[in-house]
């Protein structure tokens, strides 16, 4: 018996808490069918009624539930993609909302651009409650902040911005050993490092891999309203910094090193931090917010270099979505 076209695994740490729910009832709403792909769902030692609704689910859905007790995002997908069946594996999250066509658009795709190895979908927006009137949303990075990308164009696209809640990998190319990194990616509580999905991405893309961007296909991703302040936003900067050297250690400055840290980059996050200063006391304006996001990120890029770089000899690269 052959197996599935499609594998889509997800890993929800609480997620009955918050939307996963709404996400497998746009899973059961899906226009491909039901033979043709299934889900699979990791319970990342979630402490409340996770389990149970995956449970219930799985009498409506194609769906295997994989318990991982070991905290964190990585190494929980991991796990699902050592029980992926599919030719096609789709990586999203616990709190998307996926069209009804969303897996029939990414089988046309994948079909139709047989050179390409990844393909990355729409990602929209599904706001708790949008900031009407605020600023904020035309200061911030949207696909490093929010997982965003709206482009409404297909084609080749850069590897860069194909972001986890949409991402199909062919099977083939995963191998038995092309898996997350488990050292970076959602830790519950502290500091983690963001960006396990462009790291998995790009170091497939190095190895020849093409990346084909498929705006048909589209999901809707939640963003509640806690996250849409400056402070949020901003704290957001010190993990997306944080991440950097995991992802791009050829980027790191060279030259002397003070406490594990180049010369350059202290001199860096000073000047940061003194703009900031000077800048917080003033009213709000896009010049005193990234002020204050790049005194963080600078912070999170320092701890990143501890941490993922203490030998590394390779400028610190800014997210490529960066404000003009």
């Amino acid at each position: 018996m052959t197996g599935p076209r499609i594998s889509v695994i997800f890993s929800s740490f609480n997620g009955a808490s918050r939307r996963l729910q709404q996400m497998l009832d746009s899973m059961l709403a899906q226009n491909l069918s039901s033979e043709q792909w299934e889900l699979i769902a990791v319970n990342n030692n979630s402490n409340d009624e996770t389990q149970q609704l995956l449970d219930r689910y799985t009498k409506k859905l194609s769906m295997v539930v994989v318990n991982h007790a070991r905290p964190g995002k990585s190494g929980a997908m991991n796990a699902a993609l050592a029980v992926a069946r599919g030719a096609l594996i789709v990586f999203t999250d616990d709190d998307i909302e996926a069209d009804v066509n969303w897996l029939s658009a990414i089988v046309a795709c994948a079909a139709a651009n047989p050179d390409f190895g990844v393909i990355g979908g729409r990602i929209l927006p599904n706001w708790e409650h949008y900031p009407q009137g605020d600023p904020l949303l035309d200061w911030i990075p949207m696909g490093s902040t929010f997982a965003i990308a709206d482009d409404e164009s297909s084609g080749l696209c850069d590897p860069t911005k194909i972001w986890g809640p949409n991402t199909t990998v062919r099977r083939e190319l995963l191998g038995s050993d092309v898996r997350f990194r488990e050292d970076i990616g959602p830790l519950p509580g502290g500091l983690f490092a963001m960006g396990e999905d462009t790291e998995i991405v790009n170091r497939l893309s190095r190895s020849g891999v093409k990346t084909y961007r498929c705006a048909e296909a589209i999901v809707h991703h939640w963003i509640p309203a806690s996250s849409v302040t400056e402070a949020w936003v901003q704290k957001r900067g010190e993990r997306l910094g944080y991440g950097m050297p995991a992802l791009f250690a050829e980027d790191i400055p060279k030259g002397v090193k003070i406490r594990g840290v180049p010369l350059r980059t202290w001199v860096e996050s000073a000047n940061w931090a003194v703009r900031a200063a000077l800048l917080y006391p003033l009213p709000r304006s896009k010049k005193r917010f990234w002020a204050i996001w790049k005194y963080y990120y600078m912070r999170g890029y320092r701890a990143g270099l501890r941490q993922y770089a203490p030998t590394g000899n390779p400028s610190c690269r800014m997210t490529q979505e960066i404000a003009r």
